[in-house]
């Protein structure tokens, strides 16, 4: 065998071990807490604390794996990308805005033909965060910024983000181009929230997983473009990521909501994929992976 095909059977394993470690700490933090949803086990952990724990599964095993089985130098190479923070100003406004105009946009087509306008005065957020009255009765918007400090450094987006696009992403690239590499990734992704949907208490429950499915693919899509556009900057991915979660909290949605955000995403992959030179990656800024 020759040193690049061996380094290739490495990178392979690299892979492999990340992802099978990912999703071992996520479901094992995952799965009792959705048994116990149904009274089929005793809960070990509040849904609360399980939740968070498997949500930092993907960068855990990012760390783990970086550190313990390529070296030092991996690890370093990983935390540098937080360190990448000179990106354009029209990538910020689209990390921190493309949520929310998402969420508007699908909200107006739905009116549009003939769909009844959700409650916008009682999102989400006043339902699963204990909300003290006093807040409540001027609204939640005091909270944002909190939430979304919450949800960037102790929620899914640091815990996923070093993860799918500070580990796996740059390794996919280097034998997929950027398409493919983002559906394999989205389809791992998305198969890494099923039992999120089988836990009773998560609000991924009364969601139809299909449409949240090829939604999260879409995403995948998504995050390849801003990352490889930002030179594998993991600032703006966290940025973007957070922004999701905290929209999903503050803007109510209609029933259908998630099939039309689907196909609005779809308009903007569409784009990303013809516009394939704005698909190349702008990176690497810091070696290689």
């Amino acid at each position: 065998m020759t040193v690049k095909t061996i380094q290739q059977a490495d990178q392979k394993n690299h892979l492999f071990h990340f992802f099978i470690l990912s999703f071992g700490i996520s479901w094992i933090c995952w799965i009792p807490s959705s048994l116990a949803s149904y009274g089929w086990n005793t809960r070990i952990l509040p849904d609360s604390i399980s939740g968070l724990l498997g949500a930092f599964g993907p960068s855990l095993a990012a760390v783990f794996i970086s550190y313990f089985s390529i070296g030092n130098q991996s690890l370093n190479r990983l935390i540098k990308r937080f360190t990448i923070w000179r990106i354009p100003v029209k990538w910020v406004v689209f990390v921190f805005f493309w949520p929310a105009f998402l969420s508007f946009f699908a909200t107006w087509l739905y009116h549009l033909i003939g769909g009844r306008l959700p409650d916008f005065s009682h999102p989400p957020v006043m339902n699963l965060y204990p909300i003290p009255t006093e807040i409540k009765e001027i609204g939640p918007w005091p909270l944002l910024p909190v939430i979304f400090f919450q949800n960037l450094f102790l929620g899914s987006a640091m815990g996923e983000e070093m993860g799918w696009r500070g580990f796996a992403l740059p390794r996919l690239q280097q034998k997929l181009n950027p398409l493919f590499a983002s559906l394999v990734l989205g389809i791992i992704w998305a198969i890494w929230h099923v039992p999120l949907y089988f836990n009773a208490n998560h609000p991924l429950y009364e969601t139809f997983w299909g449409w949240t499915f090829l939604g999260t693919i879409a995403d995948a899509i998504i995050f390849t473009w801003v990352f490889n556009k930002t030179r594998g900057s993991l600032i703006p991915v966290l940025l973007l990521h957070a922004s999701i979660a905290t929209t999903g909290l503050f803007i109510s949605t209609t029933g259908p909501h998630n099939l039309i955000s689907l196909l609005c995403k779809g308009m903007v992959v569409l784009g990303i994929i013809i516009g394939t030179e704005s698909f190349t990656p702008g990176y690497p800024a810091i070696g290689k992976n």
